[in-house]
């Protein structure tokens, strides 16, 4: 696992648990929580992480979802077999995460499943989530999956704003990508007073000069897609 700053930890990710995995955050203090809790095939190595920090999973009070695929939350339905942490989700990937939806959630680009799990309750634009010393603020940024969202919160001074998906994530029908909403979303972004910021797939650090980084990613949107992207579980000679 890598600090960030303050209380917020990078515990999971491809360079931390296991290639497949997307980022994942833990923010320490009296009610430990979890933002996005990797897959189910990185959520070992999680365990190993959290057990560094002096936690254990029947310690994790919550989980906050930035979206609901596979390599962010499938680790979900383990965690729940070893502690009582409640998940928040948007609404609008609530039904996919439950019914353990192939497509919606993105488990097809693995070649594996998603176990459903139970959503203890669904998140809000605009609304304030407490996780440990921090307030997150919600914004929903539908566009990679129809329940994406960021948060944002401010750090020892610092305005940090976590994006999962939203920026550089993947886009395709099948998992309910819808480009007019992603535009929208970024634009949005884009107003934000930020001063670092997270993405879901990237080195376990702070991207600082993060209001340039939205814009550039504003502008190199929906440019050119590429349709010969390799499935994750398949090999390729050539």
């Amino acid at each position: 696992m890598v600090r960030l700053i303050g209380q917020l930890y990078v515990i999971s990710g491809n360079k931390l648990t296991h290639p497949w995995d997307a980022s994942a955050y833990f923010i320490a203090g009296e009610e430990p929580t979890l933002i996005d809790c990797g897959s189910s095939a990185g959520y070992p190595f999680l365990k190993q992480n959290l057990k560094q920090l002096g936690y254990e999973p029947k310690d994790i009070r919550q989980v906050i979802a930035t979206h609901g695929h596979w390599d962010h939350l499938s680790g979900m339905a383990q965690l729940r077999e070893e502690s009582d942490a409640r998940l928040l989700l948007h609404a609008a990937d609530r039904a996919a995460v439950e019914q353990g939806d192939s497509e919606h959630t993105a488990a097809f680009l693995y070649d594996k499943s998603f176990m459903p799990v139970q959503v203890d309750r669904a998140i809000e634009d605009g609304e304030l989530l407490t996780a440990g010393p921090y307030q997150l603020r919600v914004y929903h940024t539908p566009g990679h999956s129809p329940g994406s969202v960021s948060f944002w919160l401010e750090v020892n001074g610092l305005k940090l704003l976590i994006v999962g998906d939203t920026l550089y994530g993947g886009y395709h029908p099948r998992i309910g990508s819808d480009l007019d909403q992603w535009c929208c979303s970024l634009d949005r972004l884009m107003t934000l007073d930020v001063d670092v910021l997270t993405i879901g797939h990237s080195p376990p650090s702070l991207i600082f000069d993060a209001k340039i980084h939205i814009q550039e990613a504003r502008q190199q949107f929906g440019v050119y897609f590429n349709p010969w992207f390799k499935p994750f579980h398949t090999s390729f000679r050539y």
